[in-house]
């Protein structure tokens, strides 16, 4: 009786001792480390960019004749390409034609006097006067044929420049007036897109920079321009700079009046910090991370610039190299021990 329970007092003495060790070794153990995943702060070069919505423009011409004529000939269809120098309507030339032919003829008659009166005048048969006078009427109906070719020509509309020609708005027989719109030409493979950025950005921009242009009519594609005008004031309305940059558009995809969106680069911001966006934790006083010191999750308030994708630059808070918990906040607490697995 004795022997069972000297056993039973020694088992409850080692059963003690064991519990009194455990909670020693608990106390100065503390909590169990928490796993989370961690990534670390990168250095990076971050290109600056600034964001707008813009408009597609093209350049344009309305075709007007010079003249009060009727018309002759219409000599394009309508919506075709056309490239320089292309005639497109023909006007009665009739009166005009025969005006010159006129000038003309008195243009070789004047000329063959001129010429008969300087033989003479050598021999003294006629005076200076009477040859300055041939001479006179030379110079006079040569200037009339030029005049009479110049309204000859313009009685041919041309197409100035390359371009796609719209609706014609007469026919053949319809008189038309001096300066009345006939059809209109656009250049179709040279737009430009015009826009406005704030005026904060004014002393980064330069004529020559890059621009991307995306539109929902093509949602995959990315379009480039170069900028090639800035205006030298500020519009006081919206203290903004506007600027144009110049679009090509060979395969005619994109069309004047498109509303566009605007990427323009201006410079590099070095030595920028970046972590995972995930890693932020909203508080009150607001953003914060768990910032990992001596295997411990430290609670960091951050300030923060600009925002990307998946990523977000830290402008204050923490340095390059620092690891800072991307999964696993809702698990910890400022202090908690942590075991880390890079990302």
């Amino acid at each position: 009786m004795k022997k069972k329970i000297l056993i039973l007092s020694l088992a409850a003495a080692i059963a003690v001792w064991g519990f009194i060790k455990y909670r020693s070794h608990s106390a100065t153990e503390g909590p169990e480390p928490v796993w989370v995943q961690a990534s670390q702060v990168k250095e990076t070069t971050l290109p600056i960019e600034i964001h707008a919505i813009g408009t597609l423009v093209a350049r344009s011409a309305e075709i007007s004749p010079h003249v009060a004529e009727h018309v002759k000939r219409i000599l394009f269809k309508d919506g075709t390409y056309v490239i320089q120098g292309t005639p497109l309507i023909q006007l009665d030339e009739d009166v005009y034609k025969a005006q010159y032919d006129s000038a003309l003829a008195q243009l070789v008659y004047s000329e063959n006097n001129y010429k008969r009166m300087a033989s003479l005048g050598k021999v003294g048969a006629v005076s200076k006067q009477a040859i300055d006078q041939a001479d006179s009427e030379w110079k006079e109906k040569k200037a009339n044929v030029e005049e009479s070719e110049a309204t000859l020509k313009q009685m041919t509309l041309y197409a100035p420049f390359d371009g796609m020609v719209g609706k014609c708005k007469v026919n053949p027989g319809d008189y038309v007036t001096e300066g009345q719109g006939i059809v209109t030409i656009t250049d179709t493979k040279h737009l430009r897109v015009e826009y406005n950025v704030p005026e904060k950005y004014l002393p980064l921009l330069k004529q020559g920079q890059m621009v991307n242009i995306t539109t929902e009519a093509y949602p995959d594609r990315v379009f480039t321009g170069t900028v090639a005008f800035i205006s030298p004031t500020i519009n006081t309305d919206n203290r903004a700079v506007s600027l144009y940059a110049e679009v090509p558009n060979e395969n005619n995809e994109l069309a004047a009046g498109m509303f566009v969106n605007v990427i323009q680069r201006l410079n590099n911001e070095e030595h920028a910090l970046l972590i995972p966006a995930r890693s932020l934790v909203p508080t009150l006083e607001g953003e914060q991370v768990y910032k990992i010191v001596n295997g411990k999750a430290s609670a960091v308030n951050v300030v923060l610039g600009r925002r990307m994708k998946d990523k977000v630059q830290i402008v204050q808070g923490l340095s390059s190299g620092d690891q800072v918990v991307t999964d696993g906040q809702l698990k910890i607490r400022d202090g908690v021990p942590v075991k880390v697995k890079i990302d």
